[in-house]
């Protein structure tokens, strides 16, 4: 009879620790853990409701603080705890629109930088038309030059150009007939 004892305690032991495992673990799940603090809750108030009906003034009145004090932990707590949530939520809530914000300035930055490369490139074009026509007007006006014998006001002889007494011919320098060629002084093409 010893060994069904024994067997019988060994499975008791087993029985009661694959029990408590079996519970522990269950509280790894978040919302049996939440379920049960509410479920433990409400018995405690249960069980304090019966002990005060049942208990001496005194009690009552100890018992009525502790219940308000309790009370009023669990509805601080509650409180803190939903502030924490929406204060978490704004944060969040801030965050995307903080990279909605950076994403449009950032498109935005482009588009615009490319509006200002295309009228950069615009206006360079431009410029290069116009010099070229600039270039082709300066070559018409100075073929027109060469080609008229119409004077301009570069054509038209300053106060230097005038002949001194110096330059102008005396007497000695006009040909007499002397200076005149015969015509056997002129020489031929077989000579």
């Amino acid at each position: 009879m010893t060994r069904q004892t024994s067997g019988q305690s060994k499975l008791r032991k087993g029985t009661l620790i694959g029990g408590l495992l079996a519970s522990t673990a269950s509280f790894m799940i978040p919302s049996v853990r939440k379920n049960a603090k509410k479920g433990i809750r409400k018995g405690a108030v249960k069980a304090a409701v019966k002990a005060v009906k049942k208990s001496p003034s005194g009690l009552k009145d100890k018992a009525k603080e502790k219940v308000k004090e309790e009370a009023k932990d669990q509805l601080k707590s509650k409180f803190q705890e939903e502030l924490q949530s929406k204060v978490s939520k704004a944060a969040e809530k801030l965050e995307d629109a903080k990279e909605k914000n950076a994403d449009k300035v950032h498109g935005k930055a482009e588009q615009a930088a490319d509006k200002v490369r295309d009228v950069l490139l615009n206006v360079q074009d431009k410029l290069k038309n116009l010099k070229e026509a600039g270039e082709e007007f300066q070559e018409k006006i100075n073929s027109k030059k060469k080609n008229t014998k119409l004077k301009s006001v570069n054509d038209i002889k300053g106060a230097n150009n005038i002949k001194s007494s110096n330059q102008l011919k005396s007497s000695n320098d006009i040909k007499s007939s002397k200076d005149i060629k015969r015509a056997t002084d002129i020489k031929t093409i077989s000579s």
